[in-house]
C-alpha cells in the first residue's frame, strides 16, 4: 500500500511537478515508484520506512550515486536535491504516526534486454562493472563504513528462517525435508570454507553493485547504464560478475557469455588470476542467498518455481565449490 501522503510531501520537497506515478515495487518496508510529469520527465521516488540505520544507508547510497556519475561519468541514477536541504528528506511522519524518509533520482534512459544478447553486450556490461569497481580508487571512505560487508553474517541478518535452518535452531519450513535441509547445511558449510580460502585484498574487494544483473541494465545504441543500487555494499568484486551471468548460465553458449564479461572487464581493470574459482564460489554464494529469500516466503510454493529451485540448490553449490 502506498502512502500517499508521505508521497505527495516527497513530491513536493524535491519540487517533482504533477503527473503519473507507478509502482515499480514494494517490499521490506520500501515503495518505489516511477514519476512521470506531463512534460514527459521521469524520476525515481523510493519511501523508505525509518528504522536502524536507515538515514545512514540512504545518505551512503546517494552519495556513491553522486561519486559515480560526477567523478567517474557512468549512466547512473542521479540524486536529486531536497529543497533547501541535501539529497536525503527530512524524516516524513504519515497520518498514520510511522516515519519515513525519501530520495529522488533521475531516470537512466534506455531499455533492459533479456534476449538476444550478443557477446559484444556482454563484453560492454563486463567493461561498466570494471568501471564501478575502479571507482574505489577515489571513492569516499565514509561510505562504505556505511555500508558492511555483503557476506554470509550479513545475509543472515536478513534472512532469518535460512539461519535458523542452517544452526539446527528451528523445525524446518514446510516442503523442507529432513535430508534436504541436511543436504543445505552441507552446502553453508562448504560455501563458508570456500570463501574463507579465497584471498582478500584491494584487488578482491570494494563497493559492489550487488544485484547486477541483466534486468538492472539499461542499454541504448551508444551507452550502457546500471540502476538499483539500494543494496550496493562492501564486497568481492567478483560477485558482481556471478550477478551478471548467474542469470543467463543455463542458455546455450553460456560460456562464451562468461568469457566476454571477463574480457571485456579485464580491459578496463585487469583480473586477477584467481578470478574463475572467485565467481565459482561468489555463484554458490548468490544460490545461497537466493535460497534465503525463497525460505522467506509465506509458502514455499508463492513462486511455482520456489519448491524445485530449493530442492536443486544443494546439488548446484556443490558442483560449484568442489571443482
Amino acid at each position: 500500500m502506498i502512502p500517499t501522503d508521505v508521497l505527495a510531501h516527497a513530491r513536493a520537497g524535491f519540487g517533482l511537478r504533477r503527473g503519473s506515478v507507478r509502482v515499480l515495487s514494494t517490499r521490506f518496508g520500501k515503495v518505489c515508484l516511477a514519476h512521470r510529469q506531463l512534460d514527459g520527465t521521469r524520476t525515481q521516488i523510493r519511501l523508505v520506512r525509518l528504522q536502524g540505520d536507515t538515514a545512514q544507508r540512504l545518505e551512503a547510497e546517494t552519495a556513491w550515486l553522486n561519486h559515480l556519475a560526477a567523478r567517474h561519468h557512468l549512466a547512473v541514477p542521479v540524486p536529486m536535491h531536497w529543497t533547501g536541504s541535501g539529497f536525503v528528506s527530512p524524516v516524513i511522519t504519515a497520518r498514520d504516526g510511522r516515519r519515513w524518509k525519501a530520495i529522488a533520482c533521475s531516470w537512466v534512459r534506455g531499455r533492459h534486454i533479456n534476449r538476444g544478447l550478443r557477446a559484444n553486450d556482454f563484453s560492454r556490461a563486463g567493461a561498466l562493472l570494471a568501471q564501478l569497481h575502479l571507482a574505489n580508487r577515489d571513492a569516499p571512505p565514509a561510505i562504505a563504513a556505511a555500508r558492511p560487508e555483503w557476506g554470509i553474517p550479513r545475509l543472515f541478518a536478513l534472512a532469518t528462517t535460512l539461519r535458523d535452518l542452517m544452526h539446527d535452531a528451528t523445525t524446518p519450513p514446510a516442503s523442507v525435508s529432513h535430508p534436504l535441509a541436511a543436504a543445505l547445511r552441507a552446502s553453508h558449510a562448504a560455501l563458508q570454507e570456500a570463501i574463507g580460502d579465497l584471498p582478500r585484498s584491494e584487488r578482491h574487494t570494494g563497493l559492489i553493485h550487488t544485484d547486477a544483473h541483466w534486468q538492472n541494465l539499461r542499454w541504448t545504441r551508444h551507452a550502457l547504464g546500471i540502476v538499483d543500487f539500494e543494496d550496493f555494499a562492501t564486497g568481492r568484486y567478483m560477485l558482481d560478475i556471478a550477478c551478471l551471468w548467474g542469470k543467463v548460465e543455463g542458455r546455450p553458449g553460456a560460456r562464451h557469455m562468461l568469457d566476454a564479461i571477463l574480457d571485456g572487464y579485464d580491459r578496463v581493470r585487469s583480473l586477477p588470476g584467481d578470478a574463475l574459482r572467485d565467481v565459482q564460489v561468489m555463484l554458490a554464494f548468490r544460490r545461497f542467498d537466493y535460497t534465503g529469500w525463497v525460505l522467506s516466503w509465506p509458502r514455499l510454493d508463492m513462486q511455482r518455481w520456489g519448491p524445485e529451485y530449493l530442492a536443486a540448490s544443494p546439488a548446484y553449490m556443490d558442483r560449484l565449490l568442489s571443482r
